[in-house]
């Protein structure tokens, strides 16, 4: 019940695998239980990815269907956009940040250009300011404070405060800062023409969602809220919490403050740490970790001056951990392709950014093993695994799905349906869904002789690949190979590749994880270490690892139930963070044999 002086506050405290996010939901539940309806209640996530899962989860626990409970279970800005009752063109698009870029002569680059394969070596200019922008509202700090954003900047075509630029002026006050021929780009000024701009085309970002939320002191109808992965919430999404937090009658929040991943966003691992709660709940057993894996992620994570102790505890004794310096990507096929014949479980394959996921992709598509992607891609989407296990039940003679039919019918060319129309073929997924009463296509079958009436010319496996469209030819080189590999009974979600950040919420019974950054990371490293970080670009070893760079590879570490490798310099064009400083906090040059792990 709601005390005199606030809501009744849970905080659920917990390592990797201990279980938050079903303890959240069982104390939901309770709510539930005690006569709350759900409709009273407000549950929000981080990510999309989490909301979704938590209204799935949800939704199976109440025996209804997820997509009901959406405007009960959401991220903050998804509520954000339905208070203020917007309209997607009214939010800014990547056209607005392009068009706004070029008009001012800076460089843009799109992050999903060309399949998320890198572009530019270091953050582009246009993307920094429209960051800087959005990092200074979620941290509520002011455009003065622009410089303290995690960027290094190039003097050269940047002024610097004046307090730190070589070319500012000194004087008295009737001396400009500048010299009339400083052409230099002043980032205090391009920001708030980036305001301008999106008032003048009545567009909003989603820092500004927020902000406007804020002001107006808009809140959800609601008497309860719960909050999971509380650690990756800003000072901006901590404010509107908080407004919300006054009105409600019980408040749940939890997290895990050595699981932020989303540091370069504003996300502040204090809040959750000094948040003043009625009751603490601390999950100590990991349903995860095994021993060994367990004692190398403290180690790893140990090193982060201001956390929680957890005292973890191990789900069983054992598990295996191995480090390996300098393997090549074909090494990693290998070992990947070994334990998948060996039925060695799931497996986890993480790197820090996407350009590196897709050089391993590359390769690996080649061998014809399926596999799930964790993060947006153009490779074995969703999408695609639905279509081969839709052309493998066809030719077993089986009944396809509402879902699997509505695919074939959207995704097979023209020449698929002969002288028949696809139209005929939603018309029927239509009237099956209403002579069901359902809105669910996995709840409607139809055979496969009706298939072959509509679909005169359905693909075999061996010319699946050059039956659809709206693919890219990556996909249908996936859908090639795999057909004439001899993978087909592999499930296929066996293997998952991903970046770290997907791999949140998630396990593998094996992670292999590549220990290699960016040129963006390095900088945005350098920016936080006083002095920079010195870095030899020819050599790629990056020698120092920051607080907030720990705790992502943290978190991609202890996805494992197993086992985990961890390698380094995988990627040999990308800068790599020896083993060493990772776990030792230090770089002496020792080989993997040296290190007591």
């Amino acid at each position: 019940m709601k005390e005199s002086d606030g809501p009744n506050l849970i905080r659920l405290f917990g390592g990797p695998g201990s279980g938050k996010t079903t303890a959240l939901l069982d104390e939901v539940e309770g709510l539930l239980d005690s006569g709350i309806d759900v409709k009273d209640l407000l549950l929000v996530s981080y990510t999309r990815a989490a909301a979704t899962e938590l209204r799935d989860r949800l939704g199976n626990r109440l025996e209804v269907e997820p997509e009901s409970l959406r405007g009960n279970v959401s991220t903050m800005h998804a509520k954000a956009y339905e208070l203020l009752k917007l309209s997607r063109k009214g939010v800014v698009s990547e056209s607005d940040k392009k068009n706004f870029c070029s008009d001012r002569g800076l460089e843009y680059e799109d992050d999903y250009k060309s399949g998320g394969r890198r572009v530019t070596l270091s953050t582009a200019l246009g993307n920094k300011v429209l960051e800087t922008s959005q990092w200074i509202q979620r941290t509520n700090k002011n455009v003065e404070d622009w410089f303290d954003v995690p960027f290094t900047w190039d003097v050269k075509k940047v002024r610097y405060p004046p307090n730190l630029d070589p070319r500012a002026l000194s004087g008295n006050k009737y001396t400009p800062t500048w010299s009339s021929g400083d052409n230099r780009l002043s980032i205090p000024d391009l920001i708030e023409d980036w305001k301008e701009y999106k008032l003048d085309n009545k567009i909003v970002g989603f820092a500004d969602m927020l902000e406007m939320v804020h002001e107006r002191g808009l809140s959800p109808r609601v008497s309860n809220l719960a909050v999971d992965e509380f650690q990756d919430i800003t000072q901006l999404q901590y404010s509107i919490y908080s407004q919300w937090k006054s009105q409600m009658d019980n408040v749940i929040i939890a997290g895990d403050d050595d699981q932020v991943v989303y540091a370069w966003q504003g996300a502040d691992p204090e809040l959750l740490l000094n948040e003043k709660i009625g009751s603490d709940r601390i999950l100590d057993n990991s349903y995860r970790l095994p021993s060994n894996v367990l004692r190398v992620v403290n180690r790893v994570i140990g090193h982060v001056k201001i956390r929680q102790e957890k005292n973890l505890k191990p789900r069983t004794e054992g598990g295996s951990v191995e480090f390996l310096q300098g393997p090549s990507v074909l090494d990693l096929v290998r070992r990947i392709k070994r334990d998948v014949e060996a039925d060695k479980g799931t497996l986890m394959v993480l790197f820090r950014a996407r350009y590196q996921m897709f050089e391993f992709i590359e390769e690996f598509v080649k061998i014809g093993i399926p596999f799930a992607m964790m993060t947006d891609g153009n490779m074995w989407t969703e999408r695609l695994t639905k279509y081969v296990e839709a052309v493998e039940c066809y030719k077993a003679g089986e009944n396809l799905s509402g879902t699997q039919v509505h695919l074939l019918a959207d995704i097979l060319v023209d020449s698929s349906f002969g002288s028949r129309e696809r139209e005929e073929l939603f018309d029927a997924i239509e009237n099956a869904l209403k002579k069901r009463n359902t809105k669910n296509k996995d709840r409607i079958e139809f055979p496969a002789e009706f298939i072959r009436k509509q679909i005169p010319f359905m693909p075999s496996p061996d010319i699946a690949s050059e039956m659809i469209r709206k693919v890219s030819n990556y996909q249908k080189r996936c859908v090639k190979s795999y057909f004439e590999g001899k993978y087909q009974d592999i499930e296929h979600e066996r293997v998952r590749v991903g970046t770290i950040h997907s791999s949140k919420g998630r396990e593998g019974d094996h992670v292999y994880i590549s220990t290699d950054l960016t040129e963006k990371v390095v900088e945005h490293m350098s920016s936080e270490v006083e002095g920079g970080i010195e870095y030899d670009p020819a050599s790629k070893i990056v020698p120092v690892l920051t607080d907030s760079e720990r705790r992502v590879f943290y978190v991609g570490m202890s996805r494992a139930r197993e086992g985990l490798v961890v390698m380094e310099n995988l990627i040999k064009s990308a800068p790599t963070l020896p083993i060493e400083v990772l776990l030792n906090n230090e770089y002496t040059g020792k080989s993997i044999e040296d290190l007591r792990y």
